[in-house]
């Protein structure tokens, strides 16, 4: 019983000494006489500057500072620096009113920025508290916001946190989608920052899937990533995330020399809850290496830190990891001691799926001595949250969907109708001109529903048209491109490679048409080729010449080691009104691609066909 009393008077442990930590921040009494101006601007900016390495003075400061007669601009910003700090505490039930009232005074200010700020942290409460659908619309109005303001850094780093959110939610595709989307704007504009950011999102969400290889390759081109000012932080991530990479490959030396190297990194920033939760993942590495001593130290050393900084989360999660730790070790009672004051703590702060990971500890727990009854009430608790979740996070899902739609067409109608009502102002003298600028919008409108974004290729939709517009006794030859072995690219050299690979063949058979010919992206690694007035001859040039391109590109310069090649189906014939359509002839490519690809790949197969073949 005498290790079940250490890890009691643990939970009430005084706080590290200030050695062990950064120091705090010196705040004014709240009984000292009225603060002047300059002390309250200074105030405003140390409670700005601690909200991260120190929410607890953050807090503190802020108060004092909401106690003080303040004009309404000061007043917002203490109101939003207190809800930052709470947050940052894990304080996510008095965090959140607080950045309402914040927003509510944002808006009467008609000041669009402080609106966008707000929302965004509200929206990062909102998915830290489980509620990712609401996060989703929070974070889909600071992307409008940013948009409106011209803020090109702001919509997308309100991207990162919409993809950040969907990984909350395990839909991995949209979180890649959204971070591929911020990638991609940052490297337009040059935000590199941006950019590393974006990268460190790729990382966690390809660690949270399981793709530790390419987690790792995001991480270290993170790294590569040259600033024109250092980013301990962003650095400390890209480091982290390497870690999490390496620990999930197994490689446990390798991701401890990863976590240290982003420990100093973050000790220099003075980030306490990040300091924290590095001690879990060196006492998880330290666990897995069999130093059970020294993964203790770890666990409880951040239970200290998480109290200091008054991280309810963060206590319950070292909890929890101590807990398992000592039902490893075979101190079940300890273990079970631990385990209920984390259910206490996670219960306080509405944590249902740590307390389902508790109740099905504490049921394996008492199971393994013996205490059967208890084993089953915990399990069944398990159980019923687990199903709970289950069926929330689905329900999530489905009104996440709803959501993204349903607030992107309101607000594109929205902005359609202000840039056409401000167009229609400005050229109110020249109807004309107005008439020309609005069919401009539309035709850029349609240009967008037509084009795959990847390729910048006419897409199925634009291939469709086309097809539809064709006269009924037209003339044509139509060819399906298709990459060999393109799945063995992706596992081998990773998606983003293979994003490259599909941009660079798009490129290259467009730049060996015809003019009037139309080359499309048909879905996948799928091209399709519209030639009118083709026949044999023309057809079966024309697909050696695109085979001979590809297999001849100098393709180790998009990656070392890679090689590529296509197989080439088509299909010439003259359309039939009642015998012979278009889908026909698509279909008599496809076979021949079919083909090609039996014979060996690497082939062009071409199909002269009549109305009477069908």
């Amino acid at each position: 019983m005498t290790k079940m009393r250490s890890v009691k008077n643990l939970a009430n442990s005084p706080p590290p000494t200030p050695s062990e930590t950064a120091l705090s921040v010196q705040v004014p009494s709240s009984e000292s006489s009225p603060l002047s101006l300059n002390q309250i601007r200074t105030l405003l900016d140390t409670a700005w500057g601690c909200r991260r390495s120190d929410p607890q003075e953050c807090v503190r400061a802020s108060r004092l500072l909401l106690e003080q007669p303040l004009d309404t601009a000061d007043l917002v910003r203490a109101t939003l620096y207190l809800g930052y700090g709470l947050m940052n505490q894990g304080n996510f039930n008095a965090a959140e009113p607080e950045l309402r009232r914040a927003l509510h005074l944002y808006v009467e200010l008609a000041d669009h920025q402080g609106q966008r700020d707000s929302l965004n942290v509200l929206g990062i409460v909102k998915a830290r508290r489980g509620r990712p659908v609401e996060a989703l619309k929070l974070f889909l109005q600071v992307r409008h916001l940013s948009v409106t303001l011209e803020n090109v850094e702001g919509e997308a780093n309100a991207l990162l946190n919409i993809g950040a959110t969907y990984s909350t939610m395990s839909d991995h595709p949209n979180a890649l989608h959204y971070h591929f989307m911020a990638l991609a704007l940052s490297r337009q504009h040059a935000l590199l920052s941006v950019e590393r950011r974006a990268l460190n999102n790729l990382s966690v969400s390809y660690n949270e899937m399981g793709g530790y290889d390419d987690a790792l390759e995001a991480a270290v081109a993170c790294l590569k990533v040259v600033q024109a000012e250092d980013d301990p932080m962003l650095d400390a991530m890209a480091l982290r995330n390497a870690g999490c990479a390496h620990f999930g490959l197994k490689q446990f030396p390798e991701a401890q020399t990863m976590y240290l190297k982003t420990y100093v990194l973050v000790e220099q920033v003075g980030d306490q809850a990040e300091i924290s939760s590095l001690g879990l993942l060196l006492g998880r590495v330290a666990q897995q290496q069999g130093h059970r001593e020294k993964a203790r130290h770890l666990f409880e050393r951040s239970l200290k830190l998480c109290q200091k900084i008054g991280d309810e989360q963060g206590q319950t999660k070292s909890l929890l990891r101590l807990g398992e730790l000592l039902g490893e070790s075979g101190e079940v009672e300890d273990a079970l001691g631990v385990f209920h004051l984390a259910r206490a703590l996670a219960e306080q702060g509405q944590l249902r799926d740590k307390l389902c990971e508790i109740d099905l500890a504490l049921s394996r727990l008492y199971r393994q001595a013996g205490r059967y009854q208890e084993a089953l009430t915990h399990i069944e608790q398990h159980l019923q949250l687990n199903g709970e979740l289950f069926n929330a996070a689905s329900d999530q899902r489905l009104q996440s969907l709803r959501v993204q739609f349903d607030l992107e067409q309101a607000e594109q109608e929205r902005q359609a109708v202000q840039h056409l009502n401000a167009k229609l102002e400005e050229t109110n003298r020249d109807l004309r001109t107005a008439q020309a600028q609005t069919a401009k919008l539309l035709k850029r409108l349609e240009q967008h529903a037509n084009e795959d974004a990847l390729t910048e290729l006419p897409n199925r939709r634009a291939f469709d048209l086309a097809l539809s517009g064709l006269l009924p006794d037209q003339q044509l030859g139509i060819v399906v491109c298709d990459i060999d072995h393109f799945k063995a690219v992706n596992d081998r050299f990773s998606h983003l490679i293979g994003d490259e690979v599909l941009r660079q063949v798009g490129a290259l058979l467009k730049s060996q048409l015809r003019r009037r010919d139309l080359l499309a992206r048909y879905g996948g690694e799928e091209f399709v080729l519209l030639m009118t007035d083709a026949n044999s001859s023309i057809a079966l040039s024309v697909c050696e010449r695109l085979r001979r391109t590809i297999e001849e590109y100098d393709w180790p310069t998009v990656c070392p080691e890679l090689s590529l090649t296509i197989s080439l189906g088509a299909a010439v014939a003259r359309l039939e009104p009642t015998t012979l359509s278009a889908q026909d002839v698509i279909q008599a490519a496809d076979d021949a691609l079919y083909a090609a690809k039996n014979a060996g790949r690497n082939r062009v197969e071409v199909r002269q066909i009549a109305p009477s073949a069908r």
